[in-house]
């Protein structure tokens, strides 16, 4: 028997970052270039589960509550970041400059996440790696 292995979808999901931003144009143009799909986010999908959204599956979300952050974000799925895949792609978007200060990659963890949850956690993160610094 064969083993069945399913690769990632590739997309970038944009939480706060659209058409209107700096550096969206190129974002696009990089994500097409990478072979991801881009995927605007808004409150109506905190309650989504991560994987469905990157996988482009309308389930129904459960009720969210505020939007946990009003930074920019980028959640990435179906690069890798072992083949510098990831890496070469976030440089090229930054060289395009967009200000997005929430990055994330979709790890096996995260893609059971409410959209909701991940966005709070990476405004968490940034918080503590700032030093408490907006």
């Amino acid at each position: 028997m064969k083993a069945h292995i399913s690769a990632e979808p590739r997309c970038a999901l944009l939480w706060n970052f659209g058409p209107q931003q700096t550096g969206y144009a190129h974002l696009a143009r990089t994500a097409a270039a990478f072979g991801l799909k881009l995927r605007a986010v808004g409150t109506a999908d905190l309650g989504r589960i991560v994987g469905d959204l990157c996988a482009g599956k309308t389930r129904q979300a459960a009720p969210a509550a505020q939007a946990p952050t009003a930074r920019a974000a980028l959640i990435v799925s179906g690069l890798r970041h072992d083949d510098g895949t990831l890496g070469r792609f976030v440089d090229e978007v930054r060289r395009g400059g967009a200000d997005i200060p929430l990055r994330a990659m979709v790890t096996p963890t995260s893609r059971t996440w409410t959209l909701g949850a991940l966005l709070a956690e990476l405004d968490r993160e940034h918080d503590e790696t700032a030093g408490g610094r907006p």
